[in-house]
């Protein structure tokens, strides 16, 4: 059975600091107050960007680079950030939110999450395709549209 979008009682805010993040939060807060939702921010740190990193600052300093160490200071950073992107919409004054980073597959990591949480929508803002990578295997918001248990709504500004 189909939920309908008044059955809305936790939505999915798939976040990745692009020019669309404050629109598609925004947007997805606009859609809480008028379901009465809860909502779960989402960031996931590419573990394809955090290898590559490795693999540059080892490259100049051997084995300097520490995985946990990086991972859990950029957790801490992205957190701060969407803290301050929370402050900058001020319908969110007195608004519950959790706030979910994780590292991995963005894809499945923000699938996981949403699952995890029990969230029955999904908003997120995809980025533009920038390269022939992504012309190839398809970007982060095709496999969210083909691959999301809930229905998903993608924010442009």
């Amino acid at each position: 059975m189909k939920k309908q979008p008044d059955n809305i009682s936790k939505i999915g805010v798939a976040i990745d600091f692009s020019e669309y993040s404050r629109d598609t939060l925004a947007y997805a807060v606009e859609t809480a107050n008028l379901t009465q939702a809860r909502m779960v921010l989402i960031n996931i740190i590419n573990q394809k960007e955090m290898d590559a990193m490795e693999k540059a600052v080892n490259a100049e300093h051997p084995n300097q680079f520490d995985p946990a160490k990086f991972l859990g200071e950029e957790m801490d950073r992205r957190k701060m950030k969407l803290r301050t992107l929370i402050k900058g919409i001020p319908a969110m004054d007195d608004m519950p939110v959790k706030i979910r980073i994780s590292h991995g597959a963005p894809h499945l990591e923000i699938l996981e999450i949403v699952r995890r949480e029990n969230a029955d929508f999904l908003v997120f803002g995809p980025k533009g395709r920038t390269n022939f990578k992504e012309f190839l295997f398809g970007s982060v918001a095709e496999k969210l549209f083909r691959h999301s248990p809930v229905p998903v709504m993608s924010v442009r500004s």
